[in-house]
Formats: C-alpha cells, structure tokens, sequence
C-alpha cells in the first residue's frame, strides 16, 4: 500500500467514525477530575506543542487569563514572568482529548463537558465558556 492509498484508507476511517458516533453529553466537571494528565500547573491549548516565547498574542493572553484564573499570579506581568520561567506547563489540547475555544486555554479548575462517544467508548473534554 502507498502513501496515497493509506492516506484514503484514513480518511475513510475518519469519516466512518464521524457518521457512526454517537456523542453524549455525560457529565459537566473541574478539568482536574476527568482530562487525562491534566495536573496543577498546567494549561492546554490549541494547535500544536509550541513554546511560550513563540505563541501569539491571543494564545499569550489567554493563558495570562487563566494563569490568573487559577490564582497562581495576581496580574498579567507575574503571569507572563512565570511562564518565561517556565513554572507553568503548556501542553496542545489533541495530547489530552480536549479541545477549547479560540486559543483553547483549558486549567485544572476550568469546568469542561464531557461527551463520551457511546458507539466507539472514546471520551473528550471542552471548556464552557
């Protein structure tokens, strides 16, 4: 099989899952309770493994938010000094099976959904906003 045919063989198999999910609304709860890996210390976030010096504004602000959310700085300039230092923990959303709205900013005591796919058991996890 080549690339071309494994990567149609993929596609396949993705919209196979799509058509036949079953997504259900299961429970709504503080992200340390049910995302996989999630630990204190630690933001999720959109897109891919990227480091904080090389994150856009908007994806930089949303984690100031959340950083102060947590209770970990009291203002934006502590935030951005403790993530150059790298105390805080910056991972992509898709390593844990979540997904976030805009910059996709998920923290330990942010509430998330869960949906859980009845047809394939797999689970994921989304910020409410």
């Amino acid at each position: 099989m080549d690339i071309k045919q494994k990567i149609e063989a993929a596609n396949q198999t993705a919209v196979k899952r799509m058509i036949e999910g079953d997504p259900v609304l299961v429970d709504i709860a503080p992200a340390y309770e049910v995302i996989p890996g999630m630990k204190d210390k630690m933001i999720t976030h959109s897109g891919p493994p990227i480091t904080w010096d090389r994150m856009c504004g908007a994806q930089r602000g949303a984690i100031i938010g959340q950083v102060i959310y947590e209770g970990w700085a009291k203002s934006p300039e502590e935030a951005a000094k403790m993530l150059e230092k790298g105390e805080i923990s910056l991972e992509p959303n898709h390593h844990h099976d979540t997904v976030g709205p805009m910059a996709g900013t998920i923290s330990a005591n942010a509430w998330v959904y869960v949906v859980e796919n009845k047809t394939f058991g797999n689970r994921a996890y989304c910020r409410q906003v």
